[in-house]
This record gives structure tokens, sequence and C-alpha cells, in this order.
């Protein structure tokens, strides 16, 4: 009986430490990115670019990232294409921290694309606090039939917190062409 209770416990602890470190977590760091390209071609296509990315529970403290020219592109019936820069998911937090994105460019083309673009923005409960998100260049495009183009800059969402924070996105486009378009360009903000 003794055993059991020491295995439990030897289970449960073992437990909480793989949920501890399952926590994504980017923390007194620079993270700089020049030219990234990511490409998906083909009949069910999907491309996900992640720089600067924490998630499940995701922290972004005392950080600075930095992304010039990143492309991400899915092109095929069934495309989506997303792209995510200096973002935070499940509980995220951006705290004490720069994200500068130049020159982003990401594409859905195909019958049922989605092109969805995050710069600087925390999810799930997010948090964006004493933080700077500058956006320069930004370009988000969903073409084809079912086309969805979402881009989001500085910002959180699910009970969002912005504050002591510093937005500025110069010259983003997002656009959405195709028969049910929809284009959704969140800058600086808290939902």
């Amino acid at each position: 009986m003794q055993i059991v209770r020491k295995a439990s416990v030897l289970v449960a602890l073992l437990g909480l430490a793989a949920g501890g470190a399952m926590a994504g977590e980017i923390t007194g760091s620079t993270v700089l990115s020049t030219g990234a390209v990511n490409t998906s071609a083909g009949f069910l296509s999907t491309a996900r670019q992640n720089i600067g990315v924490a998630e499940q529970n995701g922290k972004i403290t005392n950080s600075t990232v930095i992304v010039n020219g990143a492309n991400n592109t899915a092109a095929g019936f069934l495309s989506t294409a997303t792209q995510s820069v200096g973002r935070a998911t499940q509980n995220g937090q951006i705290k004490n921290s720069t994200v500068i994105a130049t020159g982003l460019n990401n594409v859905a083309a195909g019958f049922l694309s989605t092109a969805t673009q995050d710069v600087g923005f925390a999810k799930d409960n997010g948090v964006v606090e004493n933080s700077t998100v500058i956006a320069n260049g930004a370009s988000n495009t969903a073409a084809g039939f079912l086309s969805t183009a979402r881009q989001q800059i500085g910002g959180a969402q699910g009970n969002g917190k912005l504050s002591n924070s510093t937005v500025i996105a110069t010259g983003s486009v997002n656009t959405a062409a195709g028969f049910l378009s929809t284009a959704d360009q969140s800058i600086g903000v808290a939902k």
C-alpha cells in the first residue's frame, strides 16, 4: 500500500513537471530573422511560419523580436497560410518587449484559401504590457473562391488587455479576393 502511494505521488510530480515544461517562454532573448521563406504548394497545402512565437501559456518577456522580409505562401486547392511574428498564445503575455516586423508577406492562394497574420499579438486571455510593436509594410492576402484574410497587429484577444504599450503599423495591407471574401484587420486592439 505504501509503495502504491509513493508511486502515485511520483506520477503526480512527473505530470506537473511535464505540464510546466510544456509552457512556451521567450525570456531575456533576441530573435533576429531576415529573408525567411516558407512555402507549401499542392492540393491540400498548409504553410505555417512561426518566428519568435511562444505557445501553451506563452510568454515573451524582456525580449526583442526583429523580422525583415519574411515570406509565407500556401498555394493549392485547400490552401491555408499562417504567419506569426512575436505572438504568444493560451494565456499569452508579451511584457517589456519589442516586436519589429518589416516587409512581411503572407499569401494563401487557392479555392478554399485562408490567410492569417499575427504580429506582436497575445491570445486567449492575452496581455500586451509595457511593450512596443512596429509593423512596416505587412501584407496579408487571401485569393480564392472562399477567401478569408485576417491580419492582427499589436494587440490582445480573449479578454485581452493592451496597456502602457505603443503600436505602430505603417503601410499594412490586408486583402481578400474571391466570391465569399472577408478581410478582417485589427491594429492596436484589445478584444
